[in-house]
């Protein structure tokens, strides 16, 4: 069942997903192989079998290490690495300050527990202490920059909802966003779902979303990737995405209230379309004139309820005798709830 699974997430993970894993097995494979010939080589104690072995157990360790880091984001990988060499260089440095102030320690054994250490010491240090001040300042490395994970060009991951709602290609197709636009696939899973799905509406929705997708994928102008993220299938969907996102440190799009909240929750930033599309209308102002329909009956005995091009509901006063008319309105007032603005008006006598 395991083996079973592990292949069909091969085949559904896309080409990275298969070169990743055709990479680790070559390097396993190399790994061994020299293994066998520095046991071969040594002579007595090793042999080749001892060599077999120690060569299995490095590569596995290497390809686990490997595994760790790659869902890890630079400052993380920068921080480890940077606090490793320091630990390194303080180690050598308190060394020989001892050597000059104390003598040489005659006792090998003691020579060496010392180094270890000072070695693990420093590096538990170093290595702490850049990872949690990687927000505080910068050292620049050659080719290496700690800087604040907030700044600068970040991925944006979109979800079924941003997908499904159809206008995440409008907006991305703008160039506002600069960094690399992620659909998980969890995501493209989710959606088939609902492609797939019996209710009529659902169905159209998801394949409105598998159109979106299929725009996205094929825009030169964008830097777009269906990535096999990694994660635990046991979470529910929203909280994955929220994690895929804190890892890679991208911006999660969204219509998902809920999703949106426990991004929010999260330290997660998001784009949610709905908002965007809001604060894009343009503002209707007290005493400004509109030309409307008014297509159906308001909550209110006597109003009405015609729509701007944009979508915006007015809601006119006393309108319901000039229902299914095109009608010259005069603004009162305007509210923005979370699901758009209304704006109230009045038949302009």
């Amino acid at each position: 069942m395991l083996t079973r699974g592990f292949i069909s997430k091969v085949f559904r993970g896309g080409e990275n997903f298969m070169i990743k894993w055709i990479l680790r097995g070559v390097f396993i494979l190399v790994g061994v192989s020299i293994g066998y010939r520095f046991g071969e080589t040594l002579g007595p104690p090793w042999t080749p079998l001892t060599g077999l072995g120690v060569g299995v157990a490095a590569s596995l360790v290497a390809v686990v290490l490997e595994w760790f880091l790659s869902g890890r984001t630079l400052a993380v990988i920068s921080s480890i690495l940077f606090g490793a060499i320091l630990g390194i260089f303080f180690t050598v440095f308190t060394e020989q300050i001892l050597v000059l102030v104390i003598g040489p320690v005659e006792d090998q054994l003691i020579h060496v527990n010392i180094r270890v250490a000072l070695l693990a010491l420093f590096t538990y240090l170093a290595i702490s202490i850049l990872y949690q001040t990687r927000d505080k300042f910068r050292v620049v490395i050659p080719y290496v920059e700690f800087r604040r994970e907030e700044k600068g060009i970040r991925p944006v991951v979109l979800d079924t909802s941003a997908l499904v709602d159809g206008r995440a290609a409008d907006f991305l197709q703008t160039g506002i966003v600069d960094g690399p636009v992620i659909v998980p696939e969890m995501v493209l899973k989710e959606l088939h779902n609902v492609a797939d799905s019996d209710d009529k509406s659902r169905r159209e929705r998801g394949r409105l979303g598998m159109q979106v997708l299929d725009v996205l994928r094929h825009d030169p102008s964008l830097d777009f990737h269906i990535e096999a993220m990694e994660s635990d299938v046991t979470k529910p969907v929203d909280q994955r995405l929220v994690e895929v996102a804190k890892s890679l440190g991208a911006r999660l799009m969204t219509n998902d209230y809920n999703l949106n909240r426990i991004a929010s929750i999260g330290g997660v930033d998001v784009i949610n379309l709905n908002e965007l599309a809001t604060a894009l209308k343009p503002t209707a102002l007290p005493e400004e004139n509109l030309v409307i329909r008014l297509v159906r009956r308001g909550e209110q005995r006597k109003q009405a309820v015609g729509f701007l091009e944009d979508g915006t509901m007015v809601v006119v006063e006393d309108g319901i005798k000039m229902l299914g008319k095109k009608v010259s309105v005069k603004v009162t007032n305007s509210i923005t709830r979370d699901t758009g603005r209304i704006v109230f008006a009045e038949l302009d006598s």
